[in-house]
């Protein structure tokens, strides 16, 4: 999706090793909860759905998002509503420090 940035992305960091590593982390924790793995699959096929997402090829992804950042899953069993709250982390700082909530 497009993001409001007050500046150019250019200013961003690298963060693509960093995000490879927490997807692995989660890919690894989908793989011990199968139920938060539906769950999580259901809340990303329903983004595609509403058209707040779009899945890429790699050729794509290079030239659309030569900047990488992720987002990843928060359980609360306890809640009788939401259970699975899908984060995405604009924090995470990049190679040089710049974060995406930064621009």
């Amino acid at each position: 999706m497009k993001l409001p940035l007050l500046n150019s992305a250019d200013k961003l960091g690298d963060s693509y090793h960093t995000a490879k590593a927490k997807f692995l982390a989660l890919e690894q924790r989908l793989l011990k909860q199968p139920q938060l793995k539906k769950d999580y699959s259901e809340f990303l096929e329903e983004y595609v759905q509403l058209g707040h997402m779009k899945p890429l090829d790699e050729a794509e992804v290079k030239k659309e998002c030569p900047n990488f950042y992720m987002h990843h899953a928060v359980l609360k069993e306890t809640s009788s509503t939401t259970k699975l709250t899908v984060v995405f982390k604009g924090s995470e700082k990049s190679s040089n420090g710049v974060s995406l909530n930064d621009i």
